[in-house]
């Protein structure tokens, strides 16, 4: 567990002291843009979102996977029921892991915009409301050699939440990944600029 913990604190060390080669932050007159980061060589980075529709308890979840060049590796997307908001993010962040393990994915970031079940993952808390599912998650995880947890703001999380409401919505084709629509076409060649 020291080990483990170890290579988590190094991973976000790593991410913080990376030289922002493809790091976009424009800076306008209402403030700083943040967008999509590349992972370190050698990693894939996996963004998940969910959109919720809290009147049916139904929404929408995606998980993308991207390498260093911000190449859309795979993804996943699916119209679930949950509970609320956390939960559905966290069942997104389990399907990535699931991904990952399937396509044995040895070094992984899974990024979220959801701060609250991120810093729930990173410290191992318990929250009531997902505690089952944050338990598979951490199972899933230790599966995988090299992972982590990463919060970032919807902005560097926009391509997720495309899928994510495009899937809630019924309008995104199945074979999404291969023919990109406009919409996330747009989103790739921006978080790639």
């Amino acid at each position: 567990m020291v080990i483990r913990k170890a290579k988590l604190m190094e991973l976000e060390f790593m991410e913080m002291t990376e030289v922002p080669a493809k790091v976009s932050t424009n800076v306008t007159t209402t403030g700083s843009r943040v967008t999509w980061r590349p992972p370190l060589e050698g990693w894939i980075k996996c963004n998940v979102d969910a959109a919720f529709v809290e009147a049916q308890s139904l929404g929408a979840m995606a998980a993308v996977f991207r390498d260093r060049n911000g190449t859309l590796l795979s993804g996943i997307n699916s119209s679930i029921v949950a509970t609320s908001p956390l939960a559905m993010e966290a069942l997104a962040v389990k399907a990535a892991l699931i991904i990952s393990q399937n396509f044995q994915i040895e070094k992984v970031i899974i990024e979220s915009d959801n701060q609250i079940l991120i810093q729930a993952l990173k410290s191992h808390a318990s929250i009531a409301e997902i505690q089952v599912i944050l338990q598979d998650i951490l199972h899933l995880a230790r599966g995988i050699p090299s992972y982590g947890f990463t919060w970032v703001p919807r902005e560097a999380n926009s391509l997720a939440h495309e899928v994510a409401k495009l899937t809630g919505q019924g309008s995104l084709h199945q074979n999404w990944i291969t023919y990109n629509p406009l919409s996330i076409k747009n989103i790739l060649r921006k978080d790639n600029s």
